[in-house]
């Protein structure tokens, strides 16, 4: 009985800043409207599933991402956090990223600075940091719609508690792909514009 009791007492006497993974807050601007939509949410890894093969194949986890249902815009969390989903960076380098000789502090920690290529006809930027070796995340994004309803984008690294336990996600350049299909939709805008002198 007295060990359960230290054990439960150790338990939560634990810092917050023992929990895993990526603190994000996302803000959308509504085409017209001065005040942001916004969620903060957790980004963490999941490991990957096992099969029941006799040769296990090597496989990549997920990611799972937590509301903060206590701050943001009350209603928006799942609509938001399925937006953020489509812009997240948790992978390797690839080809589109390149190193730079800069480094973010976050906390008592050093992070390289990575940027990534930009398709173009794109009014957005973004920078990565390489949370562990080899393994970069999203750390700032932001992103400009000539058209649409939606007029502006950002997503923003605010803080990152231990990373040990993140790995890349199978999914983790999702980043990538949305960005190239943001660049065909604005150059097939771009084509169907016709201007009349």
């Amino acid at each position: 009985m007295r060990r359960l009791i230290v054990l439960l007492l150790l338990t939560f006497s634990l810092p917050i800043g023992a929990q895993e993974g990526l603190r994000y807050r996302i803000q959308l601007w509504m085409r017209g409207e001065e005040q942001a939509m916004e969620a903060r949410f957790r980004l963490q890894s999941a490991a990957a599933i096992r099969s029941h093969n006799k040769v296990q194949k090597p496989r990549m986890g997920g990611w799972r991402l937590e509301a903060d249902r206590t701050e943001g815009t009350p209603y928006a969390q799942a609509m938001l956090l399925g937006r953020a989903e489509r812009l997240l960076y948790l992978a390797g380098p690839s080809p589109q990223t390149r190193p730079e000789p800069i480094a973010l502090r976050f906390g008592n920690r050093s992070l390289p600075v990575w940027s990534l290529e930009m398709p173009r006809g794109l009014h957005a930027s973004t920078v990565l940091v390489e949370v562990a070796p080899k393994l970069l995340a999203l750390c700032d994004f932001s992103v400009r719609f000539e058209q649409g309803d939606i007029a502006r984008l950002e997503l923003h690294l605010e803080g990152l508690d231990s990373t040990a336990g993140l790995a890349p996600a199978e999914a983790g350049t999702t980043l990538l792909s949305t960005l190239q299909a943001w660049a065909r939709e604005a150059g097939e805008a771009a084509e169907s514009t016709v201007t009349v002198r």
